[in-house]
């Protein structure tokens, strides 16, 4: 007895520390109001302070920035203790509470700081519920435009030039080298517009929304990149030298520079999630452009980009990129309309689509000089070109050649789809290609695309197809039955993984974006769906036979 008591003690002393632990590690919250009128010492809504520079200024004392380094050494733990919230409105760098009207000062710039939280979108202090948070309807917009003055332009590539942005600011967010943010440096929540970085010397040349040099790695959530510019790279962001930002769900829209209008990683590796790109401008990578990096993308779009030269969607030159789900339509450029690749760049596309891009050369992809492409599970469809609609690939010297490997891949709907004129590797297997190409599993039949011109590249099945445009993604009842089965459903490698593909899935990976994934098309086996799950019956043709044995067979050796 007197052991379950001991043990008891110990079980509600060790809850109590844990509780008393939590509360002492409980966030301290500093509130951002425009319109606040009262004591402006950022303790509530009402005493909110004024400008967003004063808050950032408060949780950056040293006094907090001990008990946050102290408390995250003992407790190991890198949760935010501190965190800003801002109200809707319009805030510029220049302005404090000392200079209420602003400096003008162009060099005046946001910083975040480690294990400090900065969110947008609250509805603020005269509204019914101050804490109400909407990033849509209560837009928090941190603007570079100092006069208020900015007069919007029709083309991007017009921001630099237009006189009323003369004394916008060069950056919106700077992150200086030495500052090594770390993931707990967040910003959430807000539209980023106005940065003009078109100064004559570095910094003041790249990164006209945030620039983040050397070991900078803040997270960004819910942000918009928009209406901004430089002079060299990376109009709406420059991740440069071990600047690795975690970015999720951002758009980077209508902003510009000389490479990668909305984003430019130098020597960096971030990593994208659920991003979009679109309307974005440059001489180079008009959306994205990757320099001896290696960036990941996962749910992201790249949409109605360009560049006058390459890379209308993204460029990449010695890089390492590995993309997953990811769609390019409709962007434009010189060479490689939806993505251009050069010097020994190493790519990985999973899942990916190329649909309706532009280009002289390689509407889909450019690779120049020696690159090793990867697509397996890709869509390629309704791209133009004079030289290759899908691809290109070309080189100065015959010994940097590239290598384009496909699997399970869709190759549809454009004319003269490569061009090769360096003679570099193309290697594909299990995949539908129009025109037929030598390889192993091949075809040359139409894929019977959902609804192209829709930009619906589902496959169409008889026993059942994922409909987006009649449901949202998480409904049910989103599967619809066509009179007619696409050639490319159970096609694919029979070695490849068959991953999320709901039943019946034959056992066997559809070619396409789709296969492999929750929205792969079902197997029609010319009769009704068979509704019930047998036990061996590995395609769901509900019977157990040899083609069940001879598809363990394949997997078993694989794994082997």
């Amino acid at each position: 007895m007197r052991g379950n008591f001991s043990t008891t003690c110990c079980l509600v002393a060790f809850t109590f520390l844990l509780v008393m632990g939590n509360i002492g590690f409980a966030e301290q919250i500093i509130y951002v109001d425009a319109n606040a009128t009262g004591l402006n010492d950022g303790t509530s809504w009402e005493n909110a302070y004024n400008f967003l520079q004063d808050a950032l200024a408060d949780a950056n004392s040293s006094a907090k920035v001990n008990v946050i380094a102290s408390e995250r050494s003992e407790r190991g733990n890198l949760n935010t203790i501190i965190e800003i919230r801002v109200a809707q409105g319009i805030y510029r760098p220049d302005e404090t509470s000392a200079e209420p009207n602003g400096t003008g000062d162009r060099t005046a710039t946001f910083q975040l700081i480690n294990g400090v939280a900065i969110k947008g979108g609250y509805a603020g202090f005269g509204e019914p519920d101050p804490n109400a948070r909407d990033i849509e309807r209560y837009k928090t917009i941190l603007s570079g435009d100092l006069y208020g003055n900015d007069v919007e332009v029709k083309d991007p590539c017009d921001l630099l030039t237009e006189p009323t942005r003369a004394e916008n600011s060069y950056h919106i967010f700077y992150h200086p080298q030495g500052l090594k943010l770390d993931v707990t440096a967040i910003l959430e929540g807000f539209m980023i517009t106005g940065g003009k970085a078109n100064g004559s010397s570095w910094p003041h040349t790249d990164g006209g929304g945030m620039l983040n040099d050397w070991l900078s790695k803040p997270t960004l959530t819910n942000c918009t990149f928009i209406g901004n510019s430089a002079n060299h790279w990376g109009g709406g962001m420059l991740n440069s030298y071990a600047s690795s930002s975690a970015v999720t769900g951002c758009t980077f829209s209508k902003n510009s520079a000389n490479v990668g209008g909305g984003m430019v990683s130098f020597y960096s590796s971030p990593t994208l999630t659920n991003c979009t790109f679109s309307g974005n401008s440059a001489n180079g990578g008009g959306g994205m452009g990757n320099v001896s990096s290696s960036p990941t993308l996962t749910n992201c779009t790249f949409s109605g980009n360009s560049a006058t030269e390459w890379g209308g969607g993204m460029s990449n030159g010695s890089s390492i990129s590995t993309l997953t789900n990811c769609t390019f339509s409709g962007n434009s450029a010189n060479d490689g309309g939806g993505m251009y690749n050069s010097y020994n760049t190493s790519l990985t596309l999973n899942n990916c689509i190329f649909s309706s891009n532009s280009a002289q050369y390689g509407g889909g992809m450019y690779n120049y000089f020696g690159n090793k492409p990867t697509l397996t599970n890709c869509t390629i469809t309704n791209n133009s070109a004079p030289n290759g609609s899908a691809i290109a690939c070309d080189s100065d010297a015959t010994v940097y050649l590239s290598t384009v490997t496909m699997f399970n891949c869709i190759v549809w709907n454009g004319s003269d789809w490569l061009w090769n004129n360096d003679n570099s590797t193309i290697r594909i297997a299990y995949s539908d290609v129009q025109g037929i190409w030598p390889g192993e599993g091949n075809l040359n039949k139409d894929p019977c695309f959902a609804d192209p011109n829709n930009n619906d590249y589902h496959l169409k099945s008889q026993a059942g197809r994922w409909d987006p445009s009649e449901n949202p993604k998480l409904a049910e009842g989103s599967w619809l039955k066509d009179d007619v089965t696409s050639p490319c459903i159970d096609a694919g490698d029979p070695a490849s993984p068959i991953g999320l593909e709901p039943f019946p899935n034959g056992g066997i990976i559809n070619m396409g974006a789709y296969g492999g994934t929750s929205e792969a098309s079902k197997s029609y086996f010319g009769e009704p769906v068979c509704e019930t799950i047998v036990a061996g019956d590995i395609n769901g043709d509900c019977e157990v036979n040899f083609k069940d044995f001879a598809l363990m067979a394949i997997h078993w050796l694989q794994e082997r």
